[in-house]
């Protein structure tokens, strides 16, 4: 699902997504000319490695997100003025909510598990 960032205003705009047992659910807002925030959840199953034994096992998340969206080079003199923030770049000015929820969830996955 990609969205324009022309049609991102300071109004909230709520976007779900599902896939394999896990939901996304955001609202995306502007910020600045060049840059969105979103502020989501991840829940839902999701299947992990055992970083012990090998195995695989489903886990119950509820990951909060917030992240900024820069639509292009997010400028670095900026980043200082907030505290720590994650910051995605889009270069062709769209945003691609189908893409930070795979991210997202992969980067749960690559994390250290233990099964319990």
């Amino acid at each position: 699902m990609r969205v324009s960032f022309r049609k991102i205003t300071q109004e909230k705009k709520r976007f779900v997504l599902e896939q394999d047992g896990l939901k996304f659910e955001c609202e995306i807002y502007r910020r600045d000319s060049h840059t969105c925030i979103l502020d989501g959840y991840i829940t839902g199953k999701v299947t992990l490695c055992c970083d012990i034994t090998g195995e695989e096992f489903e886990k119950e998340i509820a990951q909060k997100l917030v992240l900024y969206i820069a639509d292009g080079l997010w400028n670095l003199q900026s980043q200082f003025k907030e505290d720590a923030i994650d910051v995605i770049e889009f270069f062709d000015g769209f945003i691609d909510i189908a893409y930070i929820f795979y991210s997202e969830i992969e980067l749960i996955k690559s994390d250290y598990h233990i099964k319990e």
